[in-house]
């Protein structure tokens, strides 16, 4: 049984389209109350819109946020990625170590683009957990019975499609990974 660290990422993309005059605040605070309702910490940047607004949305891209300081590369790695929401209106980061001592940690991570046809919502999450070996022997049987907590995922997810909803914003989904967050994520509850 040897110890192993793993870190998983999937995303899914959702273009909005609102019927009635909401506000980019509005979605911006829908993003955050969501992620504070499951998430222990919620990091939120809302930008200005640019001008023109673009024809088509941006998305995401993973970066190695250490890429061009070989030092920091060297310490952290180099599959350390982020993503980068260049020209975001809203990107938020949030956590939630609620798990850390059973050695899962999850990381969201949401960018939304104003365009002219509406707004685009990314999604990225980033789950990571440690398993095998002596020192998660009682975490693993825990696990056996209960599941990870990465099943929590979806249900951000759909939280914020939920608060969505509520200001009359229609959520499509664009894009998602890998399948089986796809299918979790559209689900009814």
């Amino acid at each position: 049984m040897t110890e192993t660290q793993e870190t998983k990422y999937s995303y899914a993309i959702y273009d909005l389209k609102a019927t009635g005059n909401v506000t980019a605040s509005e979605v911006a605070e829908a993003i955050k109350t969501s992620l504070q309702e499951h998430t222990s910490n919620v990091k939120i940047t809302e930008d200005i819109p640019p001008y023109p607004l673009p024809e088509k949305p941006s998305r995401f891209q993973l970066v190695n946020p250490f890429k061009g300081n070989s030092a920091l590369t060297a310490l952290a790695g180099s599959g350390v990625k982020m993503p980068a929401c260049d020209g975001s209106l809203v990107y938020a980061q949030a956590a939630n170590s609620n798990f850390v001592k059973h050695g899962e940690h999850t990381n969201f991570y949401t960018c939304l683009w104003q365009y002219q046809a509406g707004y685009r919502l990314d999604v990225i999450t980033q789950f990571k957990i440690s398993s095998g070996g002596i020192m998660n022997i009682g975490k693993e049987l825990v696990r056996n019975i209960m599941g990870d907590s990465s099943q929590f995922i979806p249900r951000t997810v759909k939280t914020v499609k939920g608060k969505l909803a509520a200001l009359n914003i229609k959520t499509e989904l664009v894009d998602a990974y890998p399948k089986e967050f796809r299918d979790n994520i559209e689900q009814e509850n």
